[in-house]
């Protein structure tokens, strides 16, 4: 998606949002649009995370291999999704998304671990 796209998805999303952001006094439509889009990225990846860990179980069961795919997943995807952002016009790859790409990946994939810990 081009960086215009994004840019517009994220002012639709802060519109919805704006009298949630006015509870907490925030008005800045920058501020609004940063934290949109990095919780957006926070939430891609913590869901990337427990289904990567849900899919490398189905494929190794509940072990560390498991729990090894998923990590390294996480730590490539977004690298890779950074990186082709490089080349979209308007975008830029930012290593600080990688940063919170990975803590979201590394959220998602404890929630899911502690949920299937749980049932067994």
């Amino acid at each position: 998606m081009s960086g215009e796209a994004s840019s517009a998805e994220s002012s639709d999303v802060v519109d919805v949002l704006r009298p949630l952001f006015a509870l907490f006094g925030v008005s800045d439509q920058h501020v609004m649009s940063f934290v949109v889009r990095k919780t957006a990225h926070f939430s891609e990846y913590a869901i990337l995370g427990g289904l990567g860990l849900r899919m490398a179980i189905a494929w190794f069961g509940a072990t560390k291999r498991a729990i090894a795919l998923a990590c390294g997943i996480l730590l490539v995807v977004p690298c890779v999704d950074e990186a082709i952002q490089l080349f979209v016009p308007g975008r830029a790859g930012m290593p600080t998304d990688i940063l919170i790409d990975m803590a979201g990946g590394a959220l998602g994939l404890l929630a899911c671990w502690l949920c299937i810990s749980k049932r067994q």
